[in-house]
């Protein structure tokens, strides 16, 4: 883990911006000794970005689950959209 002073980031952008891309972590910098920003690679960002997403399909899941929605195996999703796929192609 990096902490570093705001002032780091113009000081010292490309090593910052380096040690985000090889290592895949964040970099925290402060300012007056406070948590103030966070640095990190685009690909670390989106990755992240994804994982919040899975979470939050996965939560809406658990909520139909506790609904008592109706479930779908794998088998009768698979059926439905070969039936989709057959409705297309007439």
């Amino acid at each position: 883990m990096m902490i570093r002073p705001t002032a780091a980031l113009k000081n010292d952008f490309v090593e910052i911006a380096d040690y985000c891309r090889q290592h895949g972590k964040p970099v925290f910098l402060t300012k007056g000794g406070e948590g103030d920003l966070v640095v990190m690679s685009f690909a670390r960002y989106q990755a992240q970005n994804e994982l919040i997403g899975l979470h939050a399909k996965l939560l809406e899941a658990d909520m139909q689950i506790e609904r008592g929605e109706k479930l779908f195996t794998l088998d009768e999703i698979e059926a439905q959209m070969e039936e989709w796929r057959k409705d297309e192609e007439l």
